[in-house]
């Protein structure tokens, strides 16, 4: 069952969509896997931690930090206000694609 999305991903999902065109854009909430953490103790807000992958055509060209730091730019405002923690997978079609080739040869 899909819990609802809380305020920062609904924020973060629109951010990124209106950026970056994806094809593929996958956020997953994972502060419930972190509540028990030293420096989530009294931490209220139930959006903290994110696993987000996005596949877009507008990381052609880009290495992998490139791509990192312009989706750190993107939510600069949700890590200023709530976001502690961002696990990224950032590739194009063709990487995935290429990818998904390699493991059919093996």
């Amino acid at each position: 069952m899909e819990t609802a999305k809380g305020p920062i991903e609904q924020a973060a999902e629109h951010k990124i969509k209106e950026a970056l065109e994806p094809s593929t854009l996958e956020i997953v909430n994972e502060s419930h896997l972190h509540a028990h953490h030293a420096a989530m103790r009294g931490n209220t807000n139930p959006e903290t931690h994110f696993r987000i992958t996005i596949v877009s055509d507008n990381f052609a060209g880009k290495t992998m930090m490139q791509r990192h730091r312009l989706v750190y730019g993107l939510l600069n405002e949700e890590l200023q206000n709530g976001i502690h923690a961002l696990s990224l997978k950032t590739k194009t079609k063709e990487e995935i694609e290429k990818a998904q080739q390699k493991q059919q040869q093996q």
